[in-house]
């Protein structure tokens, strides 16, 4: 299905935007100690959500939780929306962009571009696309292992790092009051 190998490509995309990161900080995978192995639990859900991805061919196959076409297309949709949200949240953060939960030095709270509505644009982009990329299958069982794996992930993910961000830094507590925390008006 065009659509199933569309996803795909997005997310080679989502990896080849993850390798434009600036800094040797954004680059590394040393996490602190607020992490609390949510960066090593993200890795898994990938892998979960690729597996389900690589599936879609062997559940469409035998005809098993296929959906319309129309829910692949939006899917890529969903997915390339996905895709220029995550990239635009790494634009601007820049070198503050980091793969694990640790403080750095100089560190401050970005307010521009998504950073204006929402407190976790890119994990709010990479759920998107993984979502997206699963729905393209046009396979409800794949689409809900992947939507349950992200979402599961990046709530942890974030409230270990807003733990971190009231913990470290006080200007946050009063950021926090003024966004949401990744979809506006509903969480």
């Amino acid at each position: 299905m065009l659509t199933t190998v569309l996803g795909y490509l997005i997310v080679v995309q989502f990896f080849f935007l993850d390798r434009s990161r600036r800094g040797e900080e954004a680059k590394s995978f040393e996490a602190g100690k607020f992490d609390q192995h949510s960066t090593m639990y993200i890795g898994i859900a990938y892998f979960v959500s690729m597996l389900a991805l690589f599936a879609s061919w062997l559940f469409n196959g035998l005809r098993i939780g296929m959906l319309p076409t129309w829910v692949g297309w939006l899917g890529i949709v969903v997915a390339l929306v996905g895709l220029l949200f995550r990239w635009w949240a790494n634009r601007v953060l820049g070198t503050l962009y980091t793969r694990t939960l640790k403080v750095t030095e100089n560190q401050s709270i970005v307010r521009a571009g998504p950073y204006r509505l929402i407190r976790h644009p890119g994990y709010l982009g990479s759920i998107l696309i993984w979502t997206g990329a699963a729905a393209a299958t046009a396979n409800w069982i794949v689409l809900l292992l992947v939507l349950i794996s992200m979402v599961i992930v990046y709530i942890y993910r974030i409230e270990n790092e807003e733990r971190m961000l009231v913990t470290t830094n006080a200007d946050y507590t009063e950021y926090h009051k003024h966004t949401w925390r990744l979809i506006p008006f509903l969480y």
